[in-house]
């Protein structure tokens, strides 16, 4: 009897188990850790795994992104501020690396104009689920082709990458001056909003 743990830190993995749960195929179990498991499927788990616990095990993780483009965090946030058409949810092996395993299956969907980093979040949920649901008896039993990636033109974004980009200070010395026109942004109705610089103004004086 082979058993399988479930690695989650988002509500859409705790679905997936709860669907898993009546649907495990004969000879494998659901079991409560990562220690005791022969096969672990990573949906949205927020921690890397350590080699030591990769050892003798078969490893999948259904990665928000389309990979080998978007390793690491933070994909449907980088996808907008690269002004991407399409985003994606990727089904593959995990390794020793960072989201560099053998690749099952990639499912796309666009990004729209008026879509955020968190509505992409939401429907990628949606994807994630019914590919779990689609692959988890055929993952455990070994009935899939995995392609190797081609990490030459790969991008990896860590935690770090993101955190720093949210740092809009140079932006806001950038287009300060009295006077002119000041930065802006769209909203969903695609009107223009400016930025008002009435609290940072002392700043660059």
């Amino acid at each position: 009897m082979s058993k399988v743990f479930i690695a989650t830190s988002r509500q859409i993995g705790e679905k997936c188990i709860e669907w898993a749960q009546d649907n495990t195929p004969d000879g494998f179990k659901l079991c409560d850790s990562i220690e005791e498991a022969d096969i672990i499927i990573s949906v949205l788990y927020e921690k890397l795994f350590a080699p030591d616990v990769l050892k003798n095990k078969k490893c999948f993780n259904f990665h928000p992104g389309i990979l080998p483009q978007y390793r690491g965090s933070g994909a449907f946030s980088w996808v907008i501020m690269n002004e991407e058409k399409k985003c994606g949810i990727t089904l593959h092996l995990i390794d020793k690396g960072i989201d560099s395993g053998d690749i099952i299956e990639i499912q796309e969907f666009s990004v729209g104009d008026n879509d955020t980093a968190y509505s992409l979040f939401k429907r990628g949920e949606v994807i994630i689920y019914e590919m779990f649901k689609n692959w988890f008896g055929d993952i455990l039993e070994g009935n899939f082709k995995a392609v190797k990636q081609s990490l030459e033109d790969a991008a990896l974004f860590l935690r770090k990458d993101l955190q720093e980009a949210k740092d809009l200070s140079k932006f806001i010395r950038a287009f300060y001056f009295p006077y002119k026109e000041s930065a802006y942004y769209y909203n969903q109705r695609g009107e223009k909003k400016y930025i008002h610089y009435d609290e940072v103004e002392d700043a660059f004086k």
